[in-house]
């Protein structure tokens, strides 16, 4: 569906094109995002809005035509959520869900610890 463009520069453009019956739930994930970790860092890469976390992709997030997708470039960290995900379409790093039915906090925080614990476990930052 929609994927940036080298005129998407920043999530605020990347979020301008997209439909709005997308754009709430997504600029919603990036505020929770920012809140969660104010220390990451946003940009534009791999086609979409992404955060990373002393220089490691923490997650990041995309429309496509049918859902919104939460993606966390891990292929661990959302088996550690136990059945919190059921319900949702997964695949191995990434959450896929309606646009009319954002993700829970809950479970963008759990995601994204996991995520950070990672990044901090494998890289030996403070996450």
């Amino acid at each position: 569906m929609t994927t940036a463009t080298k005129q998407d520069k920043t999530i605020d453009a990347y979020l301008a094109t997209i439909p709005a019956t997308h754009r709430a739930a997504l600029k919603k994930l990036r505020g929770q995002i920012k809140k969660l970790y104010p220390k990451a860092v946003e940009h534009i890469s791999y086609g979409m809005p992404l955060f990373k976390l002393h220089g490691h992709p923490l997650a990041g997030f995309r429309a496509a035509k049918r859902h919104s997708a939460l993606f966390v470039w891990s292929s661990t960290a959302l088996g550690t959520l136990g059945d919190m995900l059921d319900g949702y379409d997964t695949a191995q790093s990434t959450i896929r869900f309606a646009p009319d039915k954002p993700l829970p906090e809950r479970i963008i925080k759990s995601v994204l610890g996991a995520r950070a614990k990672e990044i901090k476990d494998r890289w030996g930052r403070k996450a």
